[in-house]
């Protein structure tokens, strides 16, 4: 599907025409409207248990620590954020409930000096790559990432005087084992590594093995790094000697700490626009990037296939065969792993003064992330207001995106085709950029409209590309929908773009 029409005039011509057969009533997405008592209930009737139970099954029961990263990136975050900005002190309390027996799964780091962390031990992922009997860095810090907006969260809306227990417990060892982790993983190497990444550009990287990626796990960093400044400026002190010996040699690191900061910003790439600058991450680095190989190519036929030979054995079939012109020249993340700058910029924007006082480092959060909203709208979005989908990769580019991805552990995964992650841009937490873009605010709307209704095109725009945001007026439960339940968090409560009102109701037209 090719852009029909520029953002602006979409957004104009959004006012203009009716979605086709939608309800007439109102949406109430403020605090204890419809969609806000909607998600709470989802939590109450199967959340809080369903994340319990994988938690408690996963990482006590099989040692894996993959269920760290996917309770973070399965929803969870989205509710932090939206308990935060509703202020629901119950749900934050029973969060933290919830995630308190984590910090006793930590065990000692195999070739470390008596520091400990979250080893796998067990699941199919671990086992598959082969993880086992280490640690797991991403996984760890993802989940540090979850905890720290929590934490921050219970700091910022109840009072010290106010806290029980088990959330001043809480707090106190999301600090400390921040700070431990991040002690640890922040190394003289790592620094090393930072150094050399600034002063490049993406000229040098001429293979897929290249070392000059800004990464997720550096995004991480940032994140938790500035989640702790906000905790440190609350006067809030390490629980341990090992916490507060870990916090302070972090204090030294600041210099090295700021040209993370410093990296990240380098790497978000400006482009002049109409309405303003528009952000990419890593452009142009991640070119060569296996997953990222076929990201010029943009056609129907799958790239690979599978066949089954006589005797039972499926075999991967190449139907397309790769060539250099199928390289997308300005690649840089994809937008499912680029959800992780949600977060990012909720603790920056939020902590900018706590960064600069802690850790050096000074820029403008809401700017660059006004910018990266910007981008969506100017060049992910294929510019339908009616049926809105969304580039594969940050660039804009669509072509097939990790084509055969993990064949070699016998998945056969042909690969996502274009706009094959459309539904990373509702379900990753972007909707909370609504309020800074009016059109983009209005594509978010869009698509929860598309999800509430019966007509039999909508119904099947969704089933395609929005498979977990189905929930119509015949249907207006959200059932066990993690995706949906995301999104529903994400929506409540946010002001309507540019408008600063925080009471969100609109039509649905």
């Amino acid at each position: 599907m090719n852009k029909l029409i520029t953002p602006i005039v979409a957004f104009m011509l959004s006012f203009a025409f009716a979605l086709p057969a939608l309800s007439q009533q109102e949406t109430v997405f403020s605090k204890n409207g419809a969609i806000h008592n909607q998600v709470i209930q989802a939590w109450n009737s199967h959340f809080r248990n369903y994340y319990a139970n994988e938690i408690q099954k996963r990482l006590f029961g099989e040692g894996d620590v993959y269920v760290l990263y996917d309770v973070q990136i399965g929803g969870l975050q989205a509710f932090v954020e939206m308990t935060r900005r509703c202020k629901d002190l119950r749900q934050t309390a029973e969060i933290a409930d919830l995630l308190t027996p984590v910090f006793s799964a930590l065990k000692p780091v195999p070739g470390s000096n008596n520091s400990s962390g979250w080893i796998c031990s067990g699941g199919n992922i671990c086992t598959a790559y082969g993880f086992l009997g280490t640690e797991v860095p991403l996984c760890s810090v993802q989940f540090l990432g979850l905890t720290g907006a929590l934490a921050t969260s219970i700091t910022e809306n109840i009072p010290a005087r106010q806290q029980t227990t088990a959330l001043k417990t809480f707090v106190t060892t999301t600090f400390n084992t921040m700070a431990i982790q991040l002690d640890r993983w922040l190394t003289d190497g790592y620094f090393a590594s930072v150094n050399k990444r600034l002063l490049v550009t993406a000229a040098p990287v001429k293979d897929k093995n290249s070392g000059y990626y800004f990464t997720d796990k550096d995004l991480w960093h940032l994140t938790v790094l500035s989640d702790l400044a906000e905790l440190h400026q609350s006067g809030l002190q390490p629980a341990s000697p090992d916490g507060k010996k870990a916090f302070e040699s972090l204090r030294h690191k600041k210099d090295n700490i700021k040209k993370i900061f410093d990296l990240f910003v380098a790497r978000s790439f400006l482009t002049p626009s109409a309405n303003g600058a528009r952000a990419e991450i890593d452009k142009g680095f991640w070119k060569y990037h296996f997953d990222n190989r076929y990201a010029g190519y943009a056609d129907t036929l799958s790239p690979v296939g599978w066949e089954k030979d006589t005797s039972g054995t499926w075999t991967m079939k190449t139907l397309v065969p790769w060539q250099e012109a199928y390289l997308a020249t300005d690649a840089g993340w994809d937008i499912s792993h680029a959800r992780r700058l949600v977060p990012a910029f909720e603790t920056f924007t939020r902590n900018r003064e706590n960064i600069k006082k802690v850790w050096g480092a000074s820029f403008d959060p809401a700017t660059l992330c006004a910018a990266y909203a910007n981008q969506i709208v100017e060049k992910l979005w294929n510019g339908n207001i009616h049926y809105p989908l969304f580039s594969n990769l940050w660039s804009g580019d669509n072509g097939w995106y990790r084509v055969a991805y993990a064949s070699q552990t016998g998945r056969q995964f042909a690969g996502y085709p274009p706009y094959g992650l459309t539904s990373s841009i509702p379900d990753g937490g972007y909707v909370v950029w609504g309020g800074l873009h009016p059109t983009l605010n209005n594509i978010f709307r869009t698509i929860f409209n598309l999800s509430q209704t019966d007509e039999a095109r909508a119904a099947s725009f969704i089933k395609q590309y929005y498979p977990g945001l189905a929930g119509s007026r015949s249907d207006p439960t959200l059932k066990k929908s993690i995706t949906r339940f995301c999104f529903l968090s994400d929506l409540v409560g946010l002001p309507l773009a540019n408008t600063g009102k925080r009471d969100m109701q609109i039509k649905r037209k």
